[in-house]
């Protein structure tokens, strides 16, 4: 018994130092791969015309322009990101442009918030800036009486259908209480000719 538990001890021992190994060579290549990421900054900048509004986003590292590097460009919305433009690559000074378009939808105070973003790149990884600025187009809460279709809410429905319906409604609601009237006239005529056959 003595001989079988000495032989186990170093198959025991082996293990144990085979997995620390493993997870030492492990981590070093983590540090590794962690020491080839650069770091970088991503700065949003606005400009608008008449016509044409327009998002710059600058790609710097160790206060250098970042060149030939795709950055996206999204609005942040209530669940999700919704992509605004085309992937852009930064030019010689760092510099993506995108045309932002002019009709976006908005909060009531018109402020979106604008995401930029370096995805999954090999040097810097991930990364991100967004700024708030009122270029969102706030909903008109009144009722349009004059632009009605069937793809419309139900507020800006057309009159014909908003009519025809609520006639159809009140014809059914109709019906319905002329037939508990005759219901109760019916009972009241049968109470009447039981009482006169008893008498």
């Amino acid at each position: 018994m003595i001989l079988n538990m000495k032989n186990k001890n170093p198959g025991l021992r082996l293990n144990i130092i085979a997995s620390l190994l493993f997870l030492v060579l492990q981590l070093s290549v983590i540090n590794l791969f962690a020491q080839d990421k650069k770091e970088a900054i991503l700065k949003l900048s606005f400009s608008q015309t008449d016509s044409t509004k327009t998002c710059i986003a600058t790609l710097l590292s160790d206060s250098l322009p970042v060149i030939e590097t795709d950055v996206h460009l999204y609005v942040k919305t209530l669940y999700a990101l919704l992509p605004v433009s085309k992937v852009t690559a930064t030019d010689e000074n760092g510099e993506a442009s995108f045309e932002f378009p002019t009709d976006l939808p908005s909060a009531k105070n018109g402020m979106l918030d604008i995401v930029a973003k370096v995805e999954k790149n090999e040097i810097y990884g991930n990364v991100e800036t967004h700024e708030s600025i009122k270029w969102g187009i706030t909903p008109k809460s009144e009722i349009d009486w004059a632009n009605r279709s069937l793809s419309a809410s139900r507020e800006r429905a057309p009159m014909v259908l908003v009519v025809a319906s609520t006639i159809i409604i009140l014809f059914i609601w109709g019906i319905l209480f002329y037939i508990i009237f005759q219901l109760v006239k019916i009972k009241k005529q049968a109470r009447v000719i039981n009482t006169v056959s008893t008498s």
